[in-house]
């Protein structure tokens, strides 16, 4: 009696399993897409779909772009919005000075399940600083204008996004980075999908079996 009380109580856990499971996961990607807006007194500026290169005196500056798959709803995540490198053909003494404005191209893609597919985007603003670059040394800062953070419904998921710090470049040697924080949050748990309907009344009709079985005995 006890084993069959047991199986009909499995049987109605993991129907629910299954209806409600599939609410607690989704997946979303992002992509940024740098651009220069401009470079008081550089040589040149060369935007293109993969980023953007600007070239001063002797120092080159790259920008690129980033992208990345498969984060979790609900989550927060630091993320990498963009790469930096910094070469030069500059000797000490002498050195290169300058700025960069550039705009960085937030988007974000919902995956679901939960809520729909859906894409979005935002953009964010910020200013590069270059001082002393030499073969030798230099100093690279960033300042991120306001507003630094958006907040909005995507497909169904509720997601912030907001610039967070910033790694500087080694001059002729490693990338930095422009960096940013982003969170998702799934929607409270609404009506299953067909599917786990199905489940649970399969669930629901194996309990009901289970105790017809046992009224039967009892006779």
């Amino acid at each position: 009696m006890k084993m069959k009380r047991l199986a009909g109580m499995s049987a109605i856990a993991v129907a629910v399993s299954l209806g409600f499971n599939g609410l607690a996961k989704a997946d979303y990607n992002y992509a940024t897409s740098l651009v220069v807006n401009s470079a008081p007194g550089a040589t040149s500026i060369s935007n293109t779909a993969t980023g953007a290169t600007v070239v001063f005196g002797g120092t080159t500056v790259t920008l690129t772009n980033v992208a990345r798959t498969g984060f979790t709803v609900p989550g927060a995540n630091t993320i990498d919005i963009g790469d930096i490198a910094v070469t030069t053909t500059t000797v000490a003494p002498g050195s290169d000075t300058f700025s960069i404005n550039y705009t960085d191209t937030f988007n974000l893609t919902n995956v679901p399940p939960p809520g729909t597919a859906a894409t979005g985007s935002f953009p964010l603003t910020g200013t590069l600083t270059f001082t002393g670059i030499n073969t030798g040394s230099g100093v690279t800062t960033n300042v991120y204008n306001l507003p630094n953070s958006a907040s909005g419904v995507l497909g169904g998921i509720t997601f912030t996004g907001q610039t967070l710090n910033f790694a500087s470049p080694t001059v002729n040697g490693a990338p930095g980075s422009l960096g940013g924080l982003i969170s998702s949050e799934a929607p409270p748990p609404g009506v299953p999908a067909p599917a786990s309907i199905v489940m649970l009344g399969l669930g629901l009709c194996g309990a009901s079996l289970v105790r017809f079985r046992n009224r039967l005995a009892r006779v």
